[in-house]
C-alpha cells in the first residue's frame, strides 16, 4: 500500500471529489494489478478503492492529516509514509450498509416506467459482467435480482444478494440508476425481509391463491364459488355490473382495437380464478406502502405467468382494473403469454400468434396504466425479442435468472473440463428430482456422453437446448451439494475457476447480455 499512497500524493488525489483521473488509475494498476481501478475515487479528502484477493474483495481507504480513513467501517488500520493512514475493510454486511450511505450510486433506486432488464445472479459474482453489457445502452438494469426460491436453493439471503451486487457496482464505478428486484414473493415475511434488505422492486407471485380449477368447473360450481367470495350481495352485484358490459379500447396511433363484451358467467368464472390472488396482491401492496411510506418509494409488479394456460385479454383487463380500483399502482405486470417460455432457451411457439397477442396486452397496459409488460423466463428468447421491443414501444421489463449461471458453467467447461465432467454427471443424477418445479421438455437421451467429448468441445454443450436445461435447473443441487465430510463438493471449486478466469467470465456475460439488449431494440445512450 506504500506505493499506492505515494501515487495518491503525487497525483493530488486527496483534493479531488469523484473518480480518480485515468492517468492516476493507470499508475495504480501498474503498482498493484489486483486493484479494481474503476472503483478508485475520492470523497471528502479521502480515497477509496476495491482490491481483489483470493475468493473475495477488500475495501482500501486512505486519509491524510491524521484523520481516520473510512470512519465507521470495521477494518485494520496502518500508518504509512507521507502522513497517510490506510484502512483495509472486509466486504461484510455492516460495511456494505455504510458503503451505500457513503456512495449513494451503489444504492438501488426506483425505476418507474423506464425500460428495464432484470439480470439474475445466482452465485453473486456476475454483476460486473451485467454492468459491462449495460453501460452503452438506454435502459435501467436490475442488478440485485433473486427469488426467494432461488435464495433457498443456493443458501443465500436477501442481504447476501444485495451486498454482492452493491459491492460490484462500486467495483465497476457504475454511476447510472439501477434497481433491485425481490422476485416471486409469496408471503408477508418475504416482502418484509426483502424490503429490510434494501430491495426497491417487488414482484408479487400470487399463484398459490389462483384457482386454476375455475377453467373447468361446471356452471353451478362456479356460481357457488363466486358467491363464497363476497360477504355481502352489494359487492357481488357491483363486480358483475362493472364487467358484464361492452368495453372497447383503441390505439390512436395504429387503430388497433380490443373489444370486450362478456357474459356474466364468464365474469364469475374469472373472478373465481383471480379474485383471491388480486386480494392477496393488494394486501402485499399495502404492507409495502406501510413500510415505505409512499408508493413512489418502490416499484411493484404482479406476476401471473406461472399458470397452466395463457392469460386471456379479458383476464388481464380484469386484473388490471381491479388492482387499480383498489389503489394499486403497477409498474409492471407479467401475464402468461402463448407459447412456451422455458428456462434458458429460445421461445417455443408461433411468433405471429405471440405478436398478435402481445399487441393487445400492450394496448391494455398503455390504456389502463400505463405500466410495463414483464417478460418472465425471458433469457435467450432471441426469436421474439424484436417483437417485444417493437410492440411494447420500450414499455417492458425483461427478466432473466439462470442464463448467467450457464455462462459461468461455460467458463468452467472451457477452463476446468475435469470439474465440469463431475458436475455434468451429478446433474444427470439430480435431473428427475430437480425438474419437478420447472416446465421443461428436456430429453436426456439427446445429451451426448461428456466422456466422449474432447475438452475443447465441452463448452459447445451450452449451445444445445437439452444440455443447457440440464445444467440450468440443477443449479441449486450443484451449488449446495456436500460430501460425507460436510464440505461443499462443487461450489468452492466453481468459484475458484471463476475467480482465476474473471475476465473471461465478465466478457462472456457482457457479450451474451449485449446480444439480448440489441435484439430487444434497446437504443444506445445518446
Amino acid at each position: 500500500m506504500e506505493a499506492i499512497a505515494a501515487l495518491l500524493l503525487k497525483n493530488d488525489c486527496f483534493k479531488l471529489d469523484g473518480p480518480l483521473p485515468q492517468s492516476a488509475r493507470d499508475e495504480i494498476a501498474k503498482a498493484d494489478p489486483a486493484i479494481y481501478t474503476d472503483s478508485a475515487c475520492a470523497l471528502g479528502g479521502q480515497v477509496y478503492m476495491l482490491k481483489k484477493i483470493p475468493r473475495g474483495r477488500r475495501l482500501l481507504a486512505f486519509a491524510t492529516g491524521g484523520s481516520e480513513p473510512a470512519p465507521g467501517f470495521s477494518g485494520d488500520s496502518a500508518s504509512l509514509s507521507g502522513g497517510i493512514t490506510a484502512k483495509i475493510c472486509d466486504t461484510e454486511h455492516a460495511n456494505s450498509l455504510l458503503l451505500r450511505d457513503l456512495f449513494p450510486f451503489t444504492r438501488p433506486m426506483t425505476l418507474d416506467l423506464k425500460t428495464s432488464f432484470g439480470m439474475g445472479d445466482r452465485i453473486g459474482n456476475a454483476t460486473p459482467g451485467h454492468i459491462r453489457a449495460s453501460k452503452g445502452y438506454d435502459f435501467a438494469p436490475i442488478l440485485p435480482q433473486q427469488s426467494i426460491r432461488e435464495m433457498t436453493r443456493t443458501g443465500r439471503s436477501p442481504e447476501n444478494v444485495m451486498d454482492d451486487a452493491c459491492w460490484a457496482v462500486f467495483q465497476c464505478g457504475y454511476r447510472r440508476p439501477f434497481g433491485a428486484d425481490a422476485d416471486h414473493l409469496k408471503t408477508e415475511d418475504d416482502v418484509r425481509s426483502t424490503f429490510a434488505a434494501g430491495f426497491t422492486f417487488f414482484t408479487i407471485d400470487p399463484s398459490d391463491q389462483l384457482n386454476f380449477d375455475a377453467d373447468n368447473m361446471p356452471e353451478e360450481e362456479i356460481d357457488k364459488a363466486f358467491d363464497a367470495l363476497f360477504k355481502n350481495v352489494k359487492d357481488k352485484e357491483s363486480l358483475l355490473e362493472r364487467y358484464s358490459r361492452k368495453l372497447e379500447i383503441a390505439d390512436p396511433e395504429t387503430g388497433l382495437k380490443a373489444v370486450f363484451s362478456t357474459e356474466p358467467y364468464t365474469v364469475r368464472r374469472i373472478a373465481v380464478k383471480f379474485l383471491q390472488a388480486i386480494r392477496h396482491t393488494v394486501r402485499m401492496y399495502r404492507i409495502l406502502l406501510d413500510l415505505a411510506g409512499s408508493a413512489d418509494r418502490f416499484d411493484f409488479e404482479m406476476s401471473v405467468d406461472e399458470t397452466p394456460k395463457p392469460t386471456t385479454l379479458f383476464e388481464h383487463l380484469f386484473v388490471a382494473l381491479e388492482l387499480k380500483r383498489k389503489g394499486v399502482t403497477l409498474q409492471s405486470l407479467a401475464p402468461r403469454f402463448p407459447g412456451e417460455f422455458q428456462k434458458g432457451i429460445d421461445y417455443i411457439g408461433d411468433a405471429d400468434t405471440f405478436k398478435a397477442t402481445l399487441e393487445r396486452h400492450a394496448l391494455i397496459a398503455r390504456h389502463y396504466g400505463p405500466y410495463k409488460l414483464s417478460i418472465h423466463s425471458g433469457s435467450d428468447k432471441f426469436s421474439i425479442f424484436p417483437i417485444v421491443g417493437e410492440v411494447t414501444r420500450g414499455l417492458f421489463h425483461e427478466k432473466t435468472a439462470g442464463t448467467s449461471y450457464l455462462e459461468a458453467m461455460r467458463v468452467v467447461a472451457r477452463k476446468a473440463p475435469a470439474l465440469y465432467r463431475e458436475i455434468h454427471a451429478f446433474a444427470l443424477s439430480r435431473f428427475e428430482e430437480d425438474r419437478a418445479s420447472y416446465h421443461v421438455t428436456t430429453k436426456l437421451s439427446a445429451i451426448p456422453d461428456v466422456n466422449k467429448i474432447a475438452d475443447d468441445h465441452l463448452e459447445f454443450l451450452f449451445d444445445a437446448i437439452d444440455s443447457r436445461q440440464l445444467i440450468h435447473i440443477t443449479y441449486g443441487s450443484a451449488l449446495t451439494q456436500r460430501g460425507e465430510d460436510g464440505k461443499l463438493v462443487f461450489y468452492d471449486r466453481i468459484m475458484d475457476v471463476l475467480d482465476e478466469f474473471e475476465e473471461d467470465y465478465y466478457n462472456g456475460l457482457a457479450s451474451h447480455f449485449e446480444r439480448h439488449i440489441k435484439s430487444l431494440g434497446i437504443p444506445p445512450l445518446k
